[in-house]
Protein backbone atom coordinates (compact mmCIF):
# COMPACT_ATOMS: atom_id res chain seq x y z
CA UNK A 1 0.00 0.00 0.00
CA UNK A 2 3.03 2.32 0.75
CA UNK A 3 4.76 1.45 -2.71
CA UNK A 4 1.24 2.72 -4.43
CA UNK A 5 0.84 5.94 -2.31
CA UNK A 6 4.33 6.73 -2.94
CA UNK A 7 4.04 6.12 -6.70
CA UNK A 8 0.97 7.93 -6.84
CA UNK A 9 3.10 11.20 -5.01
CA UNK A 10 6.03 11.00 -7.23
CA UNK A 11 3.97 10.52 -10.43
CA UNK A 12 1.68 13.97 -9.08
CA UNK A 13 5.11 15.68 -8.34
CA UNK A 14 6.46 14.85 -11.80
CA UNK A 15 3.12 16.37 -13.06
CA UNK A 16 2.88 19.47 -11.41
CA UNK A 17 6.04 20.24 -12.25
CA UNK A 18 6.18 20.00 -15.78
CA UNK A 19 4.61 23.14 -17.16
CA UNK A 20 4.23 23.75 -20.82
CA UNK A 21 5.23 26.16 -22.82
CA UNK A 22 2.44 26.21 -25.05
CA UNK A 23 -0.15 28.94 -24.85
CA UNK A 24 -3.69 27.57 -24.18
CA UNK A 25 -6.53 27.81 -25.88
CA UNK A 26 -8.73 31.03 -25.54
CA UNK A 27 -5.79 33.37 -24.38
CA UNK A 28 -5.75 36.98 -25.76
CA UNK A 29 -2.02 37.46 -27.73
CA UNK A 30 0.69 39.64 -25.99
CA UNK A 31 0.26 42.66 -28.39
CA UNK A 32 -3.49 42.69 -28.53
CA UNK A 33 -3.56 41.91 -24.65
CA UNK A 34 -1.11 45.03 -24.58
CA UNK A 35 -3.40 47.37 -26.00
CA UNK A 36 -6.39 45.89 -24.67
CA UNK A 37 -5.07 46.59 -20.71
CA UNK A 38 -3.91 50.25 -22.46
CA UNK A 39 -7.74 51.00 -22.84
CA UNK A 40 -8.42 49.44 -20.18
CA UNK A 41 -6.57 51.32 -17.92
CA UNK A 42 -7.25 54.63 -19.86
CA UNK A 43 -11.18 53.40 -18.17
CA UNK A 44 -9.99 53.12 -14.83
CA UNK A 45 -8.56 56.61 -14.87
CA UNK A 46 -11.75 57.91 -16.54
CA UNK A 47 -13.74 56.23 -13.90
CA UNK A 48 -11.35 57.73 -10.95
CA UNK A 49 -13.11 61.21 -11.24
CA UNK A 50 -16.56 59.56 -10.84
CA UNK A 51 -18.18 59.49 -7.52
CA UNK A 52 -16.80 56.23 -5.61
CA UNK A 53 -20.25 54.78 -4.97
CA UNK A 54 -20.80 51.42 -5.95
CA UNK A 55 -23.88 51.58 -8.31
CA UNK A 56 -22.35 55.01 -9.95
CA UNK A 57 -19.48 52.69 -10.89
CA UNK A 58 -21.54 50.07 -11.88
CA UNK A 59 -23.83 52.49 -13.96
CA UNK A 60 -21.07 54.35 -15.94
CA UNK A 61 -18.27 51.84 -16.00
CA UNK A 62 -19.97 48.93 -17.28
CA UNK A 63 -21.02 50.54 -20.51
CA UNK A 64 -17.02 51.83 -21.31
CA UNK A 65 -15.35 48.36 -20.11
CA UNK A 66 -18.14 46.70 -22.67
CA UNK A 67 -17.22 48.80 -25.35
CA UNK A 68 -13.64 48.39 -24.86
CA UNK A 69 -14.19 44.79 -25.28
CA UNK A 70 -16.17 44.98 -28.10
CA UNK A 71 -13.39 46.91 -29.57
CA UNK A 72 -10.82 44.10 -29.65
CA UNK A 73 -13.59 41.65 -29.91
CA UNK A 74 -13.17 39.78 -26.53
CA UNK A 75 -15.25 39.29 -23.59
CA UNK A 76 -14.94 39.94 -19.67
CA UNK A 77 -14.04 36.02 -19.20
CA UNK A 78 -11.76 35.74 -21.82
CA UNK A 79 -10.01 38.99 -20.60
CA UNK A 80 -9.95 37.59 -17.12
CA UNK A 81 -8.51 34.25 -18.12
CA UNK A 82 -6.02 35.62 -19.73
CA UNK A 83 -4.79 38.01 -17.55
CA UNK A 84 -4.41 34.91 -15.23
CA UNK A 85 -2.59 33.50 -17.49
CA UNK A 86 0.14 36.43 -17.65
CA UNK A 87 -0.28 36.72 -14.20
CA UNK A 88 0.98 33.51 -13.65
CA UNK A 89 3.77 33.97 -15.90
CA UNK A 90 5.29 37.23 -15.04
CA UNK A 91 8.07 37.63 -17.22
CA UNK A 92 5.56 37.83 -20.17
CA UNK A 93 3.30 40.30 -18.35
CA UNK A 94 6.57 42.64 -17.55
CA UNK A 95 6.81 42.29 -20.92
CA UNK A 96 3.06 43.45 -22.11
CA UNK A 97 3.45 46.05 -19.30
CA UNK A 98 6.35 48.05 -20.75
CA UNK A 99 4.43 47.68 -24.10
CA UNK A 100 1.88 49.42 -21.78
CA UNK A 101 3.87 51.50 -20.30
CA UNK A 102 5.23 53.06 -23.68
CA UNK A 103 1.66 53.02 -25.57
CA UNK A 104 0.93 55.68 -22.55
CA UNK A 105 3.74 57.80 -23.21
CA UNK A 106 3.16 58.38 -26.92
CA UNK A 107 -0.39 59.40 -25.87
CA UNK A 108 0.49 61.72 -23.27
CA UNK A 109 2.97 63.12 -25.64
CA UNK A 110 0.75 63.46 -28.30
CA UNK A 111 -2.04 64.87 -25.85
CA UNK A 112 0.64 67.43 -24.83
CA UNK A 113 1.62 68.44 -27.76
CA UNK A 114 -1.90 69.09 -28.59
CA UNK A 115 -2.18 71.03 -25.33
CA UNK A 116 0.95 73.18 -26.20
CA UNK A 117 -0.37 73.75 -29.85
CA UNK A 118 -3.31 74.77 -28.65
CA UNK A 119 -2.21 77.41 -26.10
CA UNK A 120 0.01 79.18 -28.92
CA UNK A 121 -2.75 79.80 -30.63
CA UNK A 122 -5.05 80.97 -27.65
CA UNK A 123 -2.22 83.37 -26.88
CA UNK A 124 -1.96 84.53 -30.45
CA UNK A 125 -5.54 85.21 -30.67
CA UNK A 126 -5.54 87.41 -27.10
CA UNK A 127 -2.51 89.38 -28.52
CA UNK A 128 -4.29 89.79 -31.79
CA UNK A 129 -7.15 91.20 -30.06
CA UNK A 130 -5.38 93.18 -27.77
CA UNK A 131 -3.64 94.98 -30.60
CA UNK A 132 -7.43 95.81 -32.23
CA UNK A 133 -8.49 97.47 -29.50
CA UNK A 134 -8.75 101.76 -29.32
CA UNK A 135 -5.46 103.53 -28.22
CA UNK A 136 -7.04 105.75 -24.80
CA UNK A 137 -5.34 108.30 -23.34
CA UNK A 138 -3.06 107.72 -20.29
CA UNK A 139 -5.01 108.60 -17.20
CA UNK A 140 -3.90 111.55 -15.30
CA UNK A 141 -2.88 111.31 -12.16
CA UNK A 142 -5.51 112.84 -8.88
CA UNK A 143 -4.25 115.56 -7.83
CA UNK A 144 -5.11 117.73 -4.67
CA UNK A 145 -6.24 121.32 -4.72
CA UNK A 146 -3.97 123.76 -4.17
CA UNK A 147 -6.00 125.46 -1.22
CA UNK A 148 -6.34 121.95 1.05
CA UNK A 149 -3.11 122.49 3.30
CA UNK A 150 -2.01 119.24 4.28
CA UNK A 151 -2.69 118.03 8.05
CA UNK A 152 -6.37 119.93 7.55
CA UNK A 153 -9.30 118.58 5.95
CA UNK A 154 -12.63 120.38 4.36
CA UNK A 155 -15.34 119.99 5.35
CA UNK A 156 -17.14 118.09 2.67
CA UNK A 157 -14.05 115.07 3.28
CA UNK A 158 -15.27 114.91 6.87
CA UNK A 159 -17.03 111.50 7.62
CA UNK A 160 -20.67 110.99 7.30
CA UNK A 161 -22.72 111.48 10.32
CA UNK A 162 -25.78 109.16 11.09
CA UNK A 163 -28.78 110.46 13.05
CA UNK A 164 -30.31 109.37 15.89
CA UNK A 165 -32.02 106.21 15.51
CA UNK A 166 -35.66 106.43 16.78
CA UNK A 167 -35.78 105.39 20.46
CA UNK A 168 -39.70 105.23 20.80
CA UNK A 169 -40.97 102.52 18.79
CA UNK A 170 -43.89 103.39 16.77
CA UNK A 171 -46.81 102.17 18.33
Amino acid sequence: MHKYNRLFFSVLLFLTACKGTSVPDGIIKQDQMASLLTEVHIVDGTMYNVLQVPDTLYKFGTGKYLTVFKKYHTDSVQFKNSFKYYSANPDKLQLIYEKITANLKLKTDSLNKINQQQIEKDTKRRADSLKKLPKKPPVQPVTTPPSVKPGTTPQHYLPFKRPKRNVNPIK
